[in-house]
């Protein structure tokens, strides 16, 4: 509900753009660009055939330049600050740059391609084991044949309650969804919801464990630790997740969330707890977990202040303690990471009707920990994925001045004008990194891990000292400009390429 106010009132915002670009910006590419300087041979460093012994002959030039690894590849360096005064758009409007540039030290930006690789029974139950202590006893924490016969009735009470609103001509329906399911779509998940129905049992109940090896694919599984402590496993298509201290499920409150739902006087900002513990204290125990559970490719992209809530079958929720969630993403080739905005940018249009193609989402590959003063409480693994192959040790980037330029074109078209008012605004660019991003191979179930410019700015709201203050918070909304580094198209935050 948040999101799509937040979204209704970007789309509001964005009807005032009126400044002209220097030419239309482009969402989603689609014309090859990137995948063929993908697949291109890196290009060797303008040096490298004087490095090699007197003795090299033209064959075995060949056979160097069919291996990479023979020959010293082309480093692709970047400035290290972006400075540029303000550049006025309209009498109240101005955009400057005053950024450092982050990337990477070799200048060295190789492309991985990554296929889905879903956890094992075998391996989640090594991850518990490494996560938990020894437990002394379990129950499934599957629902009972009455509750999902319950659930069925819920639906089918919705699917008819849209088949009026059709009926009825589809009136006005306020905030809720308009999406009305087909037939075959109510069949199927009729048919779902009986199959668990008759696959559920009527009661659940408590048996003696002394690990993890009853643990599989689609359960839910409560433990009871030799400590006496509890602690919730789930292990599902999307992911698998370990809660400690939970009888139940387990939900990561963070601080942004909390903001808004106490600016609106939501009733779960009543469960917030402030947090004291340091981030560095908090990413010193990560670390050590990392190191431990062997997930040291992985680094954080983002890092927010959070509390731990349990949330108990009929959806109360209780406190159980604050601290800090970190978010990591896979990241082989080394490339530098930044934290990442919770929400993307709000004055951003991401293409029309023409430019903008909306493929399936990317489900991005990632870890979610959440760590208190007694350490590592929270542990999440969705999306996982496997490396499959270098298309490329050091993909062409486009240059700089590119960089820039699309840049500044794409932040001149989206400002929302109008309603600023009297005010003179600059937007200001304050950050410029080079990192990763997940690209989806045309038709293929594979992926491109790949560089892309995440260049953050300024929002248009508060004082200077506001926003000097919010770049370095943890919590306040960032707004970040995502570029394909590749071909230059904007990456919407949602849908990937």
């Amino acid at each position: 509900m948040k999101r799509m106010f937040i979204v209704c009132l970007a789309c509001i915002m964005l009807l005032a753009c009126v400044p002209t670009p220097e030419e239309e910006f482009v969402v989603n590419k689609g014309d090859s660009t990137a995948e063929d300087k993908i697949n291109a041979k890196p290009k060797p460093a303008e040096d490298a055939v004087g490095l090699l012994p007197d003795t090299h002959t033209a064959e075995n030039s060949v056979q160097a330049s069919e291996n990479e690894s023979e020959a010293p590849l082309q480093a692709q360096r970047f400035p290290d600050r972006w400075d540029e005064e303000a550049t006025k758009i309209d009498e109240h409007v101005t955009i400057s740059v005053h950024a450092n540039v982050i990337q990477k030290e070799d200048g060295l930006y190789p492309v991985y391609r990554t296929k889905d690789a879903p956890l094992t029974d075998a391996e989640v139950q090594a991850l518990a084991a490494k996560l938990l202590d020894k437990p002394k006893e379990a129950y499934t924490s599957e629902m009972t044949k009455e509750d999902y016969k319950k659930q069925l009735q819920d639906y089918l009470d919705m699917v008819a309650e849209q088949q009026a609103w059709v009926d009825a001509g589809r009136p006005d329906w306020g905030d809720r969804d308009e999406t009305v399911f087909t037939p075959e779509q109510i069949e199927a998940e009729t048919n779902r919801y009986m199959e668990l129905i008759k696959n559920a049992p009527d009661t659940l109940e408590t048996r003696p464990v002394s690990d993890y090896s009853g643990l599989h694919f689609n359960t839910a599984t409560v433990y009871t630790l030799e400590s006496g402590e509890k602690a919730y496993v789930a292990f599902y298509k999307w992911g698998f997740q370990v809660y400690k201290g939970c009888a139940y499920y387990g939900h990561i409150y963070q601080e942004a969330m909390y903001r808004l739902d106490k600016d609106e006087g939501e009733a779960n900002a009543k469960f917030w707890h402030d947090v004291t513990m340091e981030r560095e204290a908090a990413e010193a125990i990560l670390n050590t977990e990392l190191e431990r559970l062997s997930l040291t490719e992985y680094r954080v992209s983002r890092a927010e202040k959070a509390c731990l809530l349990e949330r108990s079958v009929n959806d109360r929720m209780k406190y159980k303690s604050s601290g800090w969630m970190f978010t990591l993403i896979r990241n082989p080739a080394g490339y530098p990471v930044s934290d990442l905005p919770w929400e993307p940018s709000q004055y951003l249009k991401y293409g029309n009707d023409d430019s903008f193609v909306a493929n399936e989402p990317v489900l991005e590959e990632h870890i979610v920990i959440f760590i208190d003063e007694n350490g590592l409480q929270s542990f999440s693994f969705y999306n996982r994925r496997e490396v499959t192959g270098l298309p490329n040790a050091n993909v062409e980037l486009l240059p700089f001045e590119e960089v820039q330029r699309i840049a500044k074109n794409t932040l001149a078209m989206c400002m929302p004008h109008d309603i600023i008012g009297e005010r003179s605004v600059n937007a200001e660019v304050y950050k410029a990194l080079l990192t990763t991003y997940t690209l989806r191979v045309k038709d293929s179930d594979e992926y491109y891990e790949m560089p892309c410019w995440a260049l953050f700015f300024d929002g248009l709201w508060g004082d200077r000292e506001f926003l000097l203050r919010a770049r370095e918070s943890y919590f306040e909304q960032h707004d970040v400009l995502l570029l394909n580094a590749v071909d230059g198209s904007i990456i919407h935050p949602d849908y990937g390429y």
